[in-house]
Protein backbone atom coordinates (compact mmCIF):
# COMPACT_ATOMS: atom_id res chain seq x y z
CA UNK A 1 0.00 0.00 0.00
CA UNK A 2 1.22 3.11 -0.71
CA UNK A 3 0.54 6.59 1.06
CA UNK A 4 1.14 10.31 0.03
CA UNK A 5 1.84 13.60 1.51
CA UNK A 6 0.46 14.22 4.90
CA UNK A 7 -0.62 10.46 4.78
CA UNK A 8 2.52 9.61 4.44
CA UNK A 9 3.66 11.33 7.47
CA UNK A 10 0.46 10.63 9.44
CA UNK A 11 1.40 7.15 9.27
CA UNK A 12 5.14 7.29 10.21
CA UNK A 13 4.41 9.23 13.08
CA UNK A 14 1.84 6.72 13.88
CA UNK A 15 4.32 4.09 13.54
CA UNK A 16 6.60 5.90 15.98
CA UNK A 17 4.05 6.57 18.69
CA UNK A 18 3.30 2.73 18.48
CA UNK A 19 7.02 1.72 18.65
CA UNK A 20 7.16 3.43 21.79
CA UNK A 21 3.75 2.49 22.91
CA UNK A 22 4.56 -1.50 22.62
CA UNK A 23 7.28 -1.18 25.26
CA UNK A 24 4.53 0.14 28.19
CA UNK A 25 1.94 -2.10 26.48
CA UNK A 26 4.24 -5.55 26.85
CA UNK A 27 5.58 -4.42 30.30
CA UNK A 28 1.78 -3.90 32.06
CA UNK A 29 1.32 -6.38 34.17
CA UNK A 30 -2.83 -5.57 34.81
CA UNK A 31 -4.81 -6.70 32.09
CA UNK A 32 -7.71 -4.12 32.98
CA UNK A 33 -5.36 -1.60 32.36
CA UNK A 34 -3.48 -2.83 29.34
CA UNK A 35 -7.00 -3.28 27.65
CA UNK A 36 -7.84 0.43 28.50
CA UNK A 37 -4.27 1.83 27.24
CA UNK A 38 -4.84 0.49 23.91
CA UNK A 39 -8.49 1.73 23.46
CA UNK A 40 -7.17 5.13 24.55
CA UNK A 41 -4.28 4.87 22.13
CA UNK A 42 -6.61 3.79 19.29
CA UNK A 43 -8.77 6.84 19.42
CA UNK A 44 -5.39 8.98 19.97
CA UNK A 45 -3.99 7.30 16.47
CA UNK A 46 -7.52 7.80 14.19
CA UNK A 47 -8.66 10.87 16.01
CA UNK A 48 -11.79 8.94 16.69
CA UNK A 49 -14.92 10.15 18.58
CA UNK A 50 -15.40 6.34 20.39
CA UNK A 51 -12.90 3.33 20.67
CA UNK A 52 -13.69 0.23 22.14
CA UNK A 53 -11.93 -3.42 22.78
CA UNK A 54 -13.61 -6.54 23.44
CA UNK A 55 -11.84 -9.64 24.25
CA UNK A 56 -13.76 -12.96 23.81
CA UNK A 57 -14.19 -15.04 27.05
CA UNK A 58 -12.12 -18.06 25.93
CA UNK A 59 -13.91 -21.03 24.04
CA UNK A 60 -16.75 -18.68 22.90
CA UNK A 61 -16.57 -16.71 19.70
CA UNK A 62 -19.55 -13.97 20.85
CA UNK A 63 -19.71 -13.81 24.09
CA UNK A 64 -17.95 -10.90 25.13
CA UNK A 65 -15.56 -11.68 28.75
CA UNK A 66 -13.31 -8.43 28.97
CA UNK A 67 -14.70 -4.63 27.38
CA UNK A 68 -12.60 -1.70 26.95
CA UNK A 69 -14.39 1.66 26.36
CA UNK A 70 -12.34 5.40 25.36
CA UNK A 71 -15.45 8.29 25.26
CA UNK A 72 -17.89 9.91 26.80
CA UNK A 73 -19.16 6.94 29.63
CA UNK A 74 -22.71 8.69 29.79
CA UNK A 75 -23.10 7.24 26.28
CA UNK A 76 -22.68 3.93 26.36
CA UNK A 77 -24.32 1.35 28.36
CA UNK A 78 -23.04 -0.67 31.46
CA UNK A 79 -23.87 -3.83 29.94
CA UNK A 80 -21.58 -6.09 27.85
CA UNK A 81 -22.08 -5.88 23.73
CA UNK A 82 -21.93 -9.50 21.93
CA UNK A 83 -19.57 -10.11 18.76
CA UNK A 84 -22.64 -10.67 16.53
CA UNK A 85 -23.30 -8.56 13.55
CA UNK A 86 -20.45 -6.11 12.37
CA UNK A 87 -18.99 -6.72 15.72
CA UNK A 88 -18.68 -10.63 14.63
CA UNK A 89 -17.03 -10.27 10.83
CA UNK A 90 -13.58 -9.24 12.58
CA UNK A 91 -13.83 -12.39 14.53
CA UNK A 92 -15.06 -14.94 12.48
CA UNK A 93 -13.60 -13.89 9.13
CA UNK A 94 -10.09 -12.09 10.61
CA UNK A 95 -9.94 -9.52 8.61
CA UNK A 96 -10.94 -5.87 9.12
CA UNK A 97 -14.07 -4.34 8.50
CA UNK A 98 -14.65 -0.34 7.69
CA UNK A 99 -17.67 1.06 6.72
CA UNK A 100 -18.61 4.96 6.33
CA UNK A 101 -21.77 4.53 7.72
CA UNK A 102 -23.16 1.85 9.64
CA UNK A 103 -26.70 3.11 9.99
CA UNK A 104 -29.47 1.41 7.99
CA UNK A 105 -26.56 -1.75 7.35
CA UNK A 106 -27.76 -5.30 6.89
CA UNK A 107 -25.42 -6.21 9.24
CA UNK A 108 -25.44 -3.15 11.65
CA UNK A 109 -26.27 -5.13 14.75
CA UNK A 110 -24.34 -6.20 17.71
CA UNK A 111 -23.69 -2.77 18.99
CA UNK A 112 -25.54 -2.38 22.21
CA UNK A 113 -29.13 -1.06 21.32
CA UNK A 114 -28.04 2.19 24.02
CA UNK A 115 -25.02 3.20 22.15
CA UNK A 116 -23.57 7.22 20.78
CA UNK A 117 -24.92 7.73 17.53
CA UNK A 118 -22.23 6.00 14.96
CA UNK A 119 -21.74 6.20 11.42
CA UNK A 120 -18.13 5.64 10.36
CA UNK A 121 -16.34 2.02 11.84
CA UNK A 122 -13.38 0.24 12.19
CA UNK A 123 -12.90 -3.01 13.44
CA UNK A 124 -10.12 -4.98 13.23
CA UNK A 125 -9.49 -8.55 14.67
CA UNK A 126 -6.91 -9.06 17.55
CA UNK A 127 -5.06 -12.67 17.36
CA UNK A 128 -2.64 -14.30 19.73
CA UNK A 129 -1.03 -17.93 19.12
CA UNK A 130 -4.93 -19.22 20.81
CA UNK A 131 -6.34 -17.43 17.53
CA UNK A 132 -8.90 -14.81 17.25
CA UNK A 133 -9.20 -13.59 20.66
CA UNK A 134 -11.41 -10.30 20.14
CA UNK A 135 -11.50 -7.09 18.40
CA UNK A 136 -10.24 -3.37 18.38
CA UNK A 137 -12.65 -0.96 17.07
CA UNK A 138 -13.09 2.96 16.39
CA UNK A 139 -15.67 5.07 15.20
CA UNK A 140 -16.99 8.36 14.78
CA UNK A 141 -20.42 9.89 15.15
CA UNK A 142 -22.47 11.41 12.07
CA UNK A 143 -21.00 13.91 10.18
CA UNK A 144 -17.42 13.07 11.17
CA UNK A 145 -14.12 11.82 9.61
CA UNK A 146 -14.17 8.48 7.59
CA UNK A 147 -11.53 5.88 8.39
CA UNK A 148 -9.13 5.71 5.56
CA UNK A 149 -5.61 3.07 4.62
CA UNK A 150 -3.97 4.88 6.87
CA UNK A 151 -6.00 4.18 9.94
CA UNK A 152 -6.87 1.04 8.89
CA UNK A 153 -2.77 0.33 9.26
CA UNK A 154 -2.24 1.94 12.51
CA UNK A 155 -4.98 0.17 14.06
CA UNK A 156 -4.14 -3.13 12.99
CA UNK A 157 -0.80 -2.47 13.98
CA UNK A 158 -2.19 -1.66 17.33
CA UNK A 159 -4.43 -4.94 17.26
CA UNK A 160 -0.80 -7.12 16.84
CA UNK A 161 0.73 -5.28 19.66
CA UNK A 162 -2.41 -5.79 21.71
CA UNK A 163 -2.29 -9.77 21.09
CA UNK A 164 0.80 -9.98 22.48
CA UNK A 165 0.08 -8.20 25.36
CA UNK A 166 -3.46 -9.62 26.60
CA UNK A 167 -1.00 -13.25 26.17
CA UNK A 168 1.68 -11.71 28.44
CA UNK A 169 -0.60 -9.93 30.96
CA UNK A 170 -2.83 -13.70 31.08
CA UNK A 171 0.17 -15.45 31.81
CA UNK A 172 1.09 -13.19 34.30
CA UNK A 173 -1.89 -13.81 36.23
CA UNK A 174 -1.87 -17.32 35.76
CA UNK A 175 1.34 -17.21 37.25
CA UNK A 176 0.67 -15.33 39.85
CA UNK A 177 -2.31 -17.46 40.52
CA UNK A 178 -0.09 -20.68 40.35
CA UNK A 179 2.24 -18.55 43.10
CA UNK A 180 -1.12 -17.98 44.77
CA UNK A 181 -1.97 -21.26 45.64
CA UNK A 182 2.17 -22.71 46.11
CA UNK A 183 1.63 -20.21 49.32
CA UNK A 184 -1.12 -21.20 50.26
CA UNK A 185 0.10 -24.89 49.89
CA UNK A 186 2.32 -24.39 51.93
CA UNK A 187 0.73 -22.75 54.60
CA UNK A 188 -1.72 -25.69 54.59
CA UNK A 189 1.72 -28.23 54.56
CA UNK A 190 2.97 -25.93 57.77
CA UNK A 191 -0.06 -25.38 59.47
CA UNK A 192 -0.98 -29.27 59.18
CA UNK A 193 2.11 -30.46 60.45
CA UNK A 194 2.29 -28.20 63.36
CA UNK A 195 -0.10 -30.41 64.90
CA UNK A 196 1.62 -33.90 64.73
CA UNK A 197 4.75 -31.83 65.80
CA UNK A 198 2.80 -30.78 69.42
CA UNK A 199 1.64 -34.09 70.21
CA UNK A 200 5.25 -35.81 69.23
CA UNK A 201 6.93 -32.66 71.28
CA UNK A 202 4.36 -33.51 73.93
CA UNK A 203 4.81 -37.15 75.08
CA UNK A 204 8.55 -36.71 74.60
CA UNK A 205 8.84 -34.41 77.16
CA UNK A 206 6.51 -36.81 79.50
CA UNK A 207 8.51 -39.70 78.95
CA UNK A 208 11.95 -37.19 80.07
CA UNK A 209 10.25 -35.81 82.84
CA UNK A 210 7.86 -38.68 83.93
CA UNK A 211 9.12 -42.40 82.09
CA UNK A 212 9.31 -44.08 85.95
CA UNK A 213 5.73 -42.97 86.78
CA UNK A 214 3.98 -44.11 83.40
CA UNK A 215 4.15 -47.43 84.08
CA UNK A 216 4.47 -50.23 81.16
CA UNK A 217 0.90 -49.19 79.40
CA UNK A 218 1.47 -45.12 79.63
CA UNK A 219 4.93 -45.44 78.19
CA UNK A 220 3.30 -47.63 75.58
CA UNK A 221 0.66 -45.17 74.86
CA UNK A 222 3.06 -42.85 74.46
CA UNK A 223 5.20 -44.48 72.24
CA UNK A 224 2.46 -45.25 70.06
CA UNK A 225 1.20 -42.18 69.91
CA UNK A 226 4.59 -40.32 68.67
CA UNK A 227 4.76 -42.93 65.78
CA UNK A 228 1.41 -41.69 64.82
CA UNK A 229 2.49 -38.43 64.92
CA UNK A 230 5.74 -39.05 63.09
CA UNK A 231 3.93 -41.13 60.41
CA UNK A 232 1.55 -38.30 60.03
CA UNK A 233 4.58 -35.66 59.40
CA UNK A 234 5.89 -38.41 56.53
CA UNK A 235 2.59 -38.42 54.54
CA UNK A 236 2.22 -34.76 54.82
CA UNK A 237 5.79 -34.63 53.75
CA UNK A 238 5.32 -36.55 50.80
CA UNK A 239 2.25 -34.15 49.83
CA UNK A 240 -0.31 -37.48 50.61
CA UNK A 241 -3.50 -34.46 50.90
CA UNK A 242 -1.85 -31.21 50.19
CA UNK A 243 -0.45 -31.94 46.37
CA UNK A 244 -3.84 -30.34 44.90
CA UNK A 245 -5.40 -28.94 47.56
CA UNK A 246 -9.22 -28.70 45.35
CA UNK A 247 -8.60 -32.46 43.83
CA UNK A 248 -6.57 -34.80 45.81
CA UNK A 249 -4.48 -37.43 43.63
CA UNK A 250 -6.59 -40.13 42.14
CA UNK A 251 -4.97 -42.44 44.34
CA UNK A 252 -5.95 -41.06 47.56
CA UNK A 253 -9.43 -40.40 47.03
CA UNK A 254 -10.96 -44.15 46.88
CA UNK A 255 -13.72 -44.39 49.33
CA UNK A 256 -13.18 -47.06 52.18
CA UNK A 257 -15.89 -47.99 54.93
CA UNK A 258 -14.13 -46.15 58.17
CA UNK A 259 -14.60 -47.51 61.56
CA UNK A 260 -15.99 -43.80 63.15
CA UNK A 261 -15.13 -44.78 67.38
CA UNK A 262 -11.98 -46.30 65.88
CA UNK A 263 -11.12 -42.93 64.15
CA UNK A 264 -12.18 -40.60 66.91
CA UNK A 265 -10.22 -42.74 69.32
CA UNK A 266 -6.97 -42.15 66.63
CA UNK A 267 -8.00 -38.51 66.83
CA UNK A 268 -8.37 -37.98 70.50
CA UNK A 269 -5.51 -40.02 71.70
CA UNK A 270 -2.87 -37.65 73.68
CA UNK A 271 -5.41 -34.80 73.80
CA UNK A 272 -7.64 -33.07 76.60
CA UNK A 273 -11.04 -34.04 74.55
CA UNK A 274 -13.98 -35.68 76.19
CA UNK A 275 -16.15 -37.89 73.78
CA UNK A 276 -20.02 -38.51 73.52
CA UNK A 277 -20.99 -41.10 71.00
CA UNK A 278 -24.89 -41.12 71.12
CA UNK A 279 -27.32 -44.34 70.69
CA UNK A 280 -28.07 -43.28 66.64
CA UNK A 281 -24.57 -42.76 66.21
CA UNK A 282 -23.65 -44.97 62.62
CA UNK A 283 -20.98 -47.52 62.94
CA UNK A 284 -19.10 -46.28 60.18
CA UNK A 285 -19.16 -44.13 56.77
CA UNK A 286 -17.48 -44.52 53.61
CA UNK A 287 -15.60 -41.97 52.41
CA UNK A 288 -11.85 -41.08 52.11
CA UNK A 289 -10.65 -41.66 55.36
CA UNK A 290 -7.48 -38.97 54.99
CA UNK A 291 -9.68 -36.53 53.80
CA UNK A 292 -12.12 -36.95 57.18
CA UNK A 293 -9.52 -37.53 59.87
CA UNK A 294 -8.18 -33.96 58.39
CA UNK A 295 -11.23 -32.34 58.81
CA UNK A 296 -11.68 -33.79 62.41
CA UNK A 297 -8.27 -32.71 62.97
CA UNK A 298 -8.91 -29.75 61.86
CA UNK A 299 -11.58 -28.68 63.86
CA UNK A 300 -10.20 -30.64 66.80
CA UNK A 301 -6.90 -28.57 67.52
CA UNK A 302 -8.62 -25.07 66.98
CA UNK A 303 -11.02 -25.95 69.88
CA UNK A 304 -8.05 -27.14 71.80
CA UNK A 305 -5.96 -24.03 70.89
CA UNK A 306 -8.85 -21.87 72.34
CA UNK A 307 -10.01 -23.22 75.30
CA UNK A 308 -8.29 -22.62 78.50
CA UNK A 309 -5.70 -24.92 80.37
CA UNK A 310 -7.45 -27.61 82.33
CA UNK A 311 -10.73 -27.16 80.13
CA UNK A 312 -11.36 -29.87 78.46
CA UNK A 313 -13.12 -30.06 74.81
CA UNK A 314 -16.58 -32.15 74.19
CA UNK A 315 -16.68 -33.99 71.26
CA UNK A 316 -19.77 -35.44 70.33
CA UNK A 317 -21.04 -37.53 67.45
CA UNK A 318 -24.58 -38.42 66.04
CA UNK A 319 -26.40 -39.61 62.92
CA UNK A 320 -28.19 -36.30 61.27
CA UNK A 321 -30.38 -37.41 58.25
CA UNK A 322 -28.30 -39.27 55.77
CA UNK A 323 -24.41 -37.86 57.32
CA UNK A 324 -22.41 -38.24 60.58
CA UNK A 325 -22.23 -35.12 62.44
CA UNK A 326 -19.81 -34.45 65.00
CA UNK A 327 -19.82 -31.50 66.88
CA UNK A 328 -16.55 -29.70 68.73
CA UNK A 329 -17.32 -27.77 71.24
CA UNK A 330 -14.08 -25.46 73.44
CA UNK A 331 -15.03 -23.32 76.07
CA UNK A 332 -12.78 -20.43 74.43
CA UNK A 333 -13.47 -16.73 74.04
CA UNK A 334 -16.61 -17.53 71.66
CA UNK A 335 -17.22 -15.14 68.10
CA UNK A 336 -19.29 -12.68 67.05
CA UNK A 337 -21.95 -12.73 64.82
CA UNK A 338 -19.66 -11.13 62.42
CA UNK A 339 -16.69 -13.29 63.34
CA UNK A 340 -18.78 -16.54 62.48
CA UNK A 341 -19.75 -15.24 58.94
CA UNK A 342 -15.61 -14.93 57.78
CA UNK A 343 -14.63 -17.30 60.18
CA UNK A 344 -13.86 -20.26 57.61
CA UNK A 345 -11.89 -17.90 55.34
CA UNK A 346 -8.44 -18.39 54.27
CA UNK A 347 -6.22 -16.35 56.60
CA UNK A 348 -8.75 -15.50 58.89
CA UNK A 349 -8.31 -14.58 62.56
CA UNK A 350 -10.24 -13.07 65.35
CA UNK A 351 -9.94 -10.28 66.66
CA UNK A 352 -9.97 -12.40 70.30
CA UNK A 353 -7.14 -14.98 69.25
CA UNK A 354 -4.86 -12.40 68.32
CA UNK A 355 -5.60 -10.49 71.61
CA UNK A 356 -5.05 -14.28 73.43
CA UNK A 357 -1.50 -14.26 71.52
CA UNK A 358 -2.87 -17.62 70.02
CA UNK A 359 -0.79 -18.76 67.26
CA UNK A 360 -1.91 -19.68 64.00
CA UNK A 361 -2.04 -18.78 60.20
CA UNK A 362 -5.96 -18.83 59.87
CA UNK A 363 -5.81 -22.09 57.90
CA UNK A 364 -6.97 -24.53 59.74
CA UNK A 365 -10.77 -23.92 59.67
CA UNK A 366 -10.59 -22.82 56.06
CA UNK A 367 -9.09 -26.13 55.13
CA UNK A 368 -11.96 -27.82 57.33
CA UNK A 369 -14.45 -26.21 54.94
CA UNK A 370 -12.95 -27.42 51.84
CA UNK A 371 -12.35 -30.75 52.81
CA UNK A 372 -16.47 -31.12 53.74
CA UNK A 373 -16.90 -29.52 50.38
CA UNK A 374 -14.87 -32.30 48.71
CA UNK A 375 -16.50 -35.17 50.97
CA UNK A 376 -20.26 -34.13 50.20
CA UNK A 377 -21.07 -32.59 53.87
CA UNK A 378 -21.05 -29.33 55.47
CA UNK A 379 -19.24 -27.17 58.02
CA UNK A 380 -20.49 -24.35 60.53
CA UNK A 381 -20.21 -22.87 63.78
CA UNK A 382 -22.65 -21.75 66.60
CA UNK A 383 -21.22 -19.30 69.43
CA UNK A 384 -21.63 -16.33 71.69
CA UNK A 385 -19.02 -14.10 72.87
CA UNK A 386 -17.30 -15.16 76.62
CA UNK A 387 -19.81 -18.51 75.92
CA UNK A 388 -17.36 -20.42 73.67
CA UNK A 389 -18.33 -22.57 70.46
CA UNK A 390 -18.80 -25.30 68.92
CA UNK A 391 -18.06 -25.89 65.36
CA UNK A 392 -19.75 -29.17 63.87
CA UNK A 393 -19.00 -30.90 60.35
CA UNK A 394 -21.17 -33.30 58.69
CA UNK A 395 -19.84 -36.65 56.32
CA UNK A 396 -21.89 -38.44 54.20
CA UNK A 397 -22.75 -42.16 55.50
CA UNK A 398 -21.55 -43.00 51.49
CA UNK A 399 -20.34 -41.08 48.69
CA UNK A 400 -22.36 -38.88 47.01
Amino acid sequence: MTTEGGDHERLLGGLQRLNALARLLLAEPSLDVLLARIAAAARELTGADFSALILLRPGTTDEVGHFAYDGQRELFPDRLPRAVGLLAVPITGRWPVRLDDIRDHPAGVGIPVEHPPIAALLAVPITSEAGVVGELAVANQPGGNLFDDVDEVLVSELAGHAGTGVSLAAARQAEARLEATRRALLDVALHNIRTPLTVATGFLSALRRHADRLGEEGRRDAFDAIERAHTRIHELAEGALLHRPDRPPAEETAPVEIVVAGLVEELVAGRPVVVTVLPDAPRSVVADRRMVHELLDALISNAVQHSPPGEPVRLSVRTEGSCVRFDVTDAGPGLSAEDQGRVFEQHERTRQSVEAGIQGAGLGLWLARRLADLLGGTVGVGSRLGEGATFWATVPLSPR
